[in-house]
């Protein structure tokens, strides 16, 4: 069995105001924390395998859904979003593909 413990996953850069420390991570898929920090957002993507989403804390948007913490959301595969940050937002996510950005 293999274990990371969470205080040891390092966050590393993805863009401004969004960090990311992995989890479990392979080829194309994973999972991982992220950090949007408030007025940040993700680039408009699709998941072609699914995603599934835990909101850790915060609050902000999936497109025009609201989310904040507590919250589980499952795109489908071949969904397309983007994530806006109202408030500092984690998110816990699993992927079992790629993320492919269309914006």
């Amino acid at each position: 069995m293999e274990r990371t413990a969470t205080a040891e996953a390092r966050w590393r850069p993805v863009r401004e105001g969004v960090t990311l420390a992995p989890l479990r991570m392979e080829a194309g898929a994973g999972t991982f924390l992220m950090r949007y920090e408030p007025g940040s957002r993700s680039p408009a993507h699709v998941h072609p395998d699914g995603e599934e989403i835990y909101v850790v804390s915060g609050k902000g948007r999936l497109d025009d859904l609201p989310i904040q913490a507590g919250d589980f959301i499952y795109t489908p595969p071949g969904e397309a979003h983007t994530l806006f940050a109202e408030t500092e937002v984690v998110i816990h996510v699993v992927l079992p593909g790629p993320v492919v950005v269309t914006e």
